[in-house]
């Protein structure tokens, strides 16, 4: 692929760098949980679908400060879009707005083997 470096370094914040983030921040939420009952319940439920987002977040430390110190910029504005999905979501759910979530839903669910089967 030939590119400019800032498309490359905004393409792999997206696809990469921002999953390492993500992923961290996910398991850092799930052992926020202060009731050690459903902690307990929760690291013997989780599957394939936790071990496959948690993943990257539990990979190599030097690499995730790396990309950090590297690609700051790009992964920051990678992670206020994300924070602003969250924020819909978190709209959607406050509100009650099934209609909005199906359609979010359904929508991501439409686009996502287009955008992961690129064969450009």
């Amino acid at each position: 692929y030939y590119c400019s470096p800032e498309a490359h370094d905004q393409a792999v914040a997206w696809i990469s760098h921002l999953p390492v983030m993500v992923s961290a921040s996910l398991i850092t939420a799930c052992l926020q949980e202060e009731e050690p009952e459903v902690l307990n319940l929760a690291k013997h439920l989780a599957s394939s679908g936790f071990r496959d987002t948690s993943r990257v977040g539990g990979g190599n430390v030097e690499l995730g400060v790396m990309m950090a110190q590297y690609n700051r910029q790009r992964i920051l504005r990678s992670l206020s879009d994300y924070q602003q999905s969250l924020t819909t979501l978190t709209e959607y759910l406050e509100t009650q707005n099934w209609a909005a979530l199906t359609a979010y839903l359904e929508n991501t669910q439409k686009l996502r083997p287009d955008f992961l089967n690129n064969t450009q």
